[in-house]
């Protein structure tokens, strides 16, 4: 469930199961093992969690069902006399040992997140799935007010160079053409390890190796968008024009009760930056409406702040209260309020993300065929493709036009030899 550091676990864990002698179940076939990641960064993604749950004992009774993962640390009592096996985050590293040597699991309780070693996450490329992902950082400490992953993750930890390019070898021996560099907190990346580097040292380190996938950042924020990573970003074509940095509100009375450490124009002239330094950069955000201390006019500056960026595409979420944080006992605007806040910022995301493919048409794009005919550009831009191409196979297109009846939108090209 949730994110995609959680993906990358995931598969991970699978990985390492059949390598110990475990083979997936065929689908409708009952398991004997099942293995659930949780999530609970909104509520409604940890109500999802503990339905899965539910229905996965259901469908596979007699198996042995495991629940771990981040809505298990934040709420291991809704789990508890359920006939779940519970895993604590601090033993994921371990569990496919554990489990295939019948060893036992150690209570959730016991342990703080990020008191285990560090999990590694590796989604290779499958036939359905063309972009591979690599975590390579875990956890948090900014302590946003709002936001309930560092107390279900822990501390920051990361996975040293040597290890990060061990992986993307193996990514790429696999066929990867496009890894996503991913972690909780990514722009925390290397202060941890000894001597501490930064983002820019691994992406340097990445690079270095030579031909291979081309390389995808997850979320950063604003103030981890520094000039380094820009010039890498500018001059280096395996590492793709695209960022993504939360905003989650334009209002800095906002910004400041939520412990967010930018301001509204320190955001815009970060956003404006990056756009001038790198052609084509596509720049996404996050928003949240309903938070605490957000009234109308906390809203119209935040809708304001949004329509004067050129931002390419929104991911809206509306805020929901999450249990142990400070701003669960903060008052926020109904739900109702939120929702058509929401559907607002959504429609408006819309037409920029239509605009943003607009200004590609004329271009030449470099391209990963996805599935049916479609591939994503470096850039981030969805794009029909004209003729038929294998999943993973990279392409040079020309954008013609925006297919605005399709959902989502998308470019229509044609290949170039």
């Amino acid at each position: 469930m949730g994110c995609k550091v959680n993906q990358a676990e995931a598969a991970w864990l699978e990985l390492e199961l059949t390598r110990l002698g475990w083979r997936a179940a065929a689908a409708g076939q009952p398991a004997e093992l099942v293995i659930l990641l949780t999530c609970s960064v909104t509520g409604p993604a940890a109500r999802q969690s503990r339905q899965m749950a539910r229905r996965l004992a259901k469908a596979h009774p007699g198996a042995r069902v495991v629940v771990t993962g981040c809505d298990l640390q934040a709420a291991p009592e809704t789990y508890q006399g359920q006939g779940y096996e519970l895993a604590g985050r601090a033993w994921l590293a371990e569990l496919p040992a554990r489990l295939t040597r019948g060893r036992p699991l150690p209570e959730p309780a016991n342990a703080a997140p990020d008191a285990g070693p560090f999990c590694p996450g590796q989604r290779p490329p499958s036939a359905e799935r063309a972009r591979s992902q690599l975590k390579v950082q875990d956890g948090c400490d900014a302590f946003c007010a709002y936001c309930v992953v560092p107390y279900t993750r822990g501390r920051p930890r990361s996975l040293p160079v040597d290890s990060a390019q061990q992986s993307l070898a193996r990514m790429a021996r696999a066929g990867a053409a496009e890894v996503v560099i991913t972690g909780i907190h990514l722009g925390l990346y290397g202060r941890d390890l000894d001597p501490p580097c930064d983002l820019a040292d691994l992406l340097r380190g990445l690079l270095a190796m030579g031909p291979g996938p081309r390389l995808r950042l997850s979320s950063l924020e604003m103030n981890e968008v520094g000039d380094d990573l820009l010039e890498l970003m500018a001059g280096r074509e395996r590492l793709c024009p695209h960022l993504h940095i939360p905003l989650q509100s334009g209002s800095d009375q906002v910004l400041a009760a939520m412990g967010r450490p930018y301001s509204a124009a320190q955001y815009a002239a970060t956003v404006n930056r990056a756009l001038g330094r790198i052609p084509g950069l596509c720049v996404g955000a996050d928003v949240l409406v309903g938070l605490p201390g957000e009234d109308q006019e906390a809203f119209e500056q935040t809708r304001g702040l949004i329509e004067s960026l050129d931002l390419a595409y929104l991911h809206v979420f509306p805020y929901s209260p999450r249990p142990g944080t400070p701003a669960a006992a903060m008052g926020h605007p109904p739900p109702r309020v939120a929702r058509e806040r929401a559907a607002v910022l959504r429609q408006l995301g819309a037409a920029k993300h239509r605009r943003f493919l607009e200004s590609q048409v004329g271009r030449r794009l470099e391209v990963v065929v996805e599935r049916r005919g479609l591939g994503r550009s470096q850039n981030y831009c969805l794009v029909q493709l004209d003729q038929p191409a294998r999943p993973g196979q990279r392409l040079v297109v020309e954008a013609r036009a925006v297919d605005r009846e399709a959902e989502p939108p998308r470019l229509l090209t044609r290949n170039l030899p």
